[in-house]
């Protein structure tokens, strides 16, 4: 699934194929970037405070791996050519801190692949997709609905 250069349609797609992104390093350097601008707390920014924290160190911000997980799913291009047209995100959960260091992959499936009741021309794709280190451990799971044309 994906990497076309061409334009994909809802009636490409079935429910059950999945699909795996690149990957994509958690640096000291962009954690500290992406935590300075988006979500300044201390468990992101102050290695003392950090370490005296839950977790013992610095961590990623959860919208940080959010974040990457959108650019992994983008650059992958599970529907070629055609944009990934978000209309709804559901269930996110942070299942385990991100540390400088770990690199991210995003893996996906399709659970669900309807037309629209009201636009014929369109339909709507629901993916699970877990974002995982490269040892395997899950870090962050949602589900999105997507909104995808059907062939004219």
């Amino acid at each position: 699934m994906g990497h076309s250069k061409t334009a994909m349609h809802l009636d490409d797609f079935t429910i059950g194929q999945r699909f795996t992104t690149a990957t994509c390093e958690i640096t000291p350097d962009n954690l500290r970037v992406y935590a300075s601008q988006f979500d300044p707390q201390p468990i992101h920014l102050d290695p003392r405070m950090a370490e005296a924290g839950m977790f013992g160190r610095i961590i990623a911000s959860g919208w940080q791996v959010l974040s990457m997980s959108m650019k992994l799913m983008v650059e992958s291009k599970p529907l070629g050519a055609t944009p990934l047209v978000g209309v709804e995100v559901d269930g996110i959960r942070f299942r385990k801190p991100v540390v400088p260091g770990d690199v991210l992959t995003v893996e996906a499936v399709i659970v669900e692949c309807r037309a629209s009741d009201s636009k014929p021309d369109r339909g709507y794709l629901r993916l699970d997709l877990e974002t995982k280190r490269a040892d395997g451990d899950v870090v962050l799971t949602q589900s999105w609905t997507l909104l995808v044309p059907r062939r004219p």
